[in-house]
């Protein structure tokens, strides 16, 4: 890199080549005693490349010169044997190395001779004799590369060209080597392991998590590694790492520091690290419980405490009303936007619509922390002036009322500094309640909190607490689209379950598929109906286990041959024909729009105690408790008990009637287009 101006990466470090393989002679599985010839020292400086690679792979080398001194560049070589020059040409440098008892003795215990240089390469084969095999030059092949593996790391990060290709690339280049990794170049394996971890390819980063030091004297720098290590370790085992609370701890800490100092970009990598180990997805999505439902105010302490989370929760300083820039209504519907059509369209009957599309730049959609929009919210907050993030927001700058759908990272650039005077509603529907978005929203322009259910607002409240004391909550349900539901059914409707948008592993479809196979250990009529697309298991290895076990236990003889299998469909009244019961097998769900779908339709519902709410009581407190089941065993006596007539129909009835009664009746979408509007009588609850 020395060829090159300052700051200027040698071109060359960027490229992948080949890692050295096991050649003829050469080995890359085990050491060798190998000896390096050359005539002239000249021919060693200029096979550097080669030779350092050679003793990074565990290789012991002596060289072996005639002409020249001993420069400080091949340092790295300690045994060495410089022969009598002897005559010019081959011959005499051969005759010289014949005639050397050191050399003979060497090669009579080496494993290979490796040569440099044309004059090397003429006399190896003679000078080598018996005593060892002669190396031959295309083995050599990549042990030069093997030399530049830290170098080209620190090349990399400096000019960004860090990714998962190159990160598998180094794995390999590190099994070749002896598992460490030098001082200098912890630093840029720590921005690799980094990048891996904001990019999601956390198998890719498996290999190399073990081989980032933490014994560095930079406290926030140890913070940083010390996050990074805690959320992969945590993505890679699907469980709370041990570390991951105390690891947040320390890097809210560090932001502290660097807020102090000035040093806002810091200060936001920082909290990134630490919302993203707070709100990691195997912590709350997907598992058995959640911390943010069992204990808030415990494990979310530290957050709490901290400066910068403090700042993160002000208001921001908002823009003067300006009523000649005013237009209609403008609905943001989010991430997931079929939630939000039936509102627009009940909205449509008295007011002019814009809908705003944020999630259309992909950078807004989801609910993962990215760094650029915590840096933005926090610069907000410290009453400084910065542009909002990915593209223009001046539709919502024509809102007399805003209305978003879902806290996710669209609502917090739409919720964050809007002109004061705009009547905003703020619509929560589940995972976004357990995620970042919800703390970084400022609430003070929030006029309208509208919660699907009752134990998803007793969450809100106790995640918020005061931050709420000036918004007006609601409880209003889903909005249920009855014209794609009918009550007919059809033949053998009584032996079939169904599962409405299944493939995911917080829906659980192995809980449905064990009580499949409990049913048909007695019928071997029974069938399982599973409508949406297929599972995507993504990057993170619960999931990736999880798909893993769903394909395997479809392969076993109690359900084999008996699921079916419905892509995404808007045709869902033939499904609900033909089905008798509809399951809700969730680990979490705040309203579960597919199994009141199901029961509209007459089908007999059967709910899991949703494990993640059920400390809430959730699944109880929205259904009738006869709908509820703790355990598949539950679950399978529940179906057996209604599967014959008349048991069937009366339960069937039921559910239609509760379905209508509760979630139906009152229109809900009519009653969130009043609450955006502001014609609701409610009364804050």
């Amino acid at each position: 890199r020395s060829r090159y101006a300052p700051g200027v990466v040698d071109p060359r470090l960027l490229r992948l080549s080949q890692p050295p393989a096991d050649g003829e002679v050469l080995s890359t599985t085990h050491p060798q005693r190998l000896v390096a010839l050359a005539e002239d020292v000249g021919d060693l400086v200029r096979s550097r490349a080669f030779l350092q690679g050679l003793v990074m792979g565990g290789h012991d080398v002596l060289a072996v010169w005639a002409r020249g001194d001993w420069p400080r560049r091949l340092s790295f070589l300690p045994d060495r044997i410089q022969v009598h020059p002897g005559q010019p040409g081959p011959e005499g440098f051969a005759g010289s190395v014949s005639a050397d008892a050191q050399v003979q003795a060497a090669l009579a215990a080496a494993d290979a001779l490796v040569p440099f240089g044309s004059t090397a390469r003429t006399v190896a084969e003679a000078v080598a004799g018996r005593r060892c095999p002669v190396a031959p030059h295309a083995d050599l092949a990549g042990w030069s590369y093997l030399s530049r593996t830290w170098e080209q790391l620190a090349a990399r990060a400096d000019a960004g060209r860090l990714h998962a290709g190159y990160a598998r690339h180094l794995t390999q280049l590190v099994g070749l080597l002896d598992g460490t990794v030098p001082d200098e170049a912890q630093a840029p394996l720590g921005e690799l392991l980094e990048h891996l971890l904001r990019t999601g390819e956390h198998e890719v980063a498996a290999p190399l998590v073990p081989l980032l030091d933490l014994q560095v004297g930079d406290p926030s720098l140890v913070a940083r590694r010390r996050a990074v290590l805690a959320h992969l370790r945590t993505s890679l085992s699907g469980r709370e790492d041990p570390d991951l609370r105390a690891a947040a701890g320390s890097a809210l800490a560090a932001a502290d520091a660097h807020l102090a100092a000035g040093e806002v970009p810091a200060a936001a990598r920082l909290t990134t690290l630490a919302l993203g180990l707070l709100f990691h997805v195997e912590l709350h999505a997907a598992g058995s419980g959640s911390p943010l439902v069992e204990d808030p105010d415990g494990f979310l302490a530290s957050w709490r405490a901290s400066t910068v989370g403090q700042v993160l929760a002000g208001p921001v300083p908002r823009r003067s009303y300006d009523p000649g820039a005013r237009g209609g209504v403008v609905a943001v519907p989010g991430s997931y936007p079929r939630f939000a059509a039936p509102v627009v369209a009940a909205l449509l009957e008295h007011a002019d619509v814009e809908v705003v599309d944020l999630a259309d730049d992909g950078h807004l959609r989801g609910l993962g922390v990215r760094g650029e929009l915590v840096e933005w919210r926090l610069r907000l907050a410290l009453g400084q002036e910065v542009p909002p993030p990915w593209g223009s927001t001046e539709a919502l700058d024509r809102a007399t009322a805003l209305f978003v759908d879902w806290a996710d990272r669209g609502a917090l650039v739409a919720l964050t500094g809007l002109a004061s005077g705009v009547r905003t509603t703020l619509r929560i529907h589940s995972m976004d309640a357990l995620s970042p978005w919800v703390h970084l929203v400022d609430w003070t322009a929030v006029d309208e909190l509208v919660l699907v259910s009752e134990h998803l607002r007793d969450l809100v409240a106790r995640l918020l607490g005061d931050r709420l004391s000036g918004t007006r909550v609601h409880v209003v349900p889903n909005v249920v689209d009855t014209s794609r539901i009918t009550t007919v059914k059809d033949e053998g409707h009584r032996r079939r379950l169904l599962m409405i948008g299944w493939a995911q592993r917080v829906k659980d479809p192995v809980w449905a598929l064990e009580v499949l196979g409990r049913l048909r250990q007695e019928d071997p009529d029974w069938r399982l109906l599973l409508v949406g697309p297929d599972l995507a298991p993504g990057t993170v290895r619960s999931a990736i286990d999880h798909a893993r076990s769903f394909r395997h236990r479809l392969t076993e003889p109690d359900v084999c041959g008996a699921v079916e299998f419905v892509g995404e469909s808007e045709r869902l009244a033939p499904h609900l024909a033909s089905s008798g019961f509809v399951l809700s097998t969730s680990h979490r769900e705040s309203f579960g729009l597919g199994l009141v779908e199901g029961a509209a339709s007459g089908a007999v519902p059967v709910v899991r105690n949703w494990p993640i709410f059920a400390p809430l009581d959730g699944a109880r407190r929205l259904f009738p408790d006869e709908w509820v089941v703790d355990t598949v065993e539950e679950a399978v006596a529940r179906i057996r008990t209604h599967q014959d007539e008349p048991a069937w129909s009366g339960a069937s009835t039921r559910a239609r009637e509760t379905v209508a009664e509760r979630f139906i009746t009152g229109s809900p979408e009519q009653e969130l287009a009043r609450i955006v509007l502001g014609r609701a009588d409610d009364e804050p609850s």
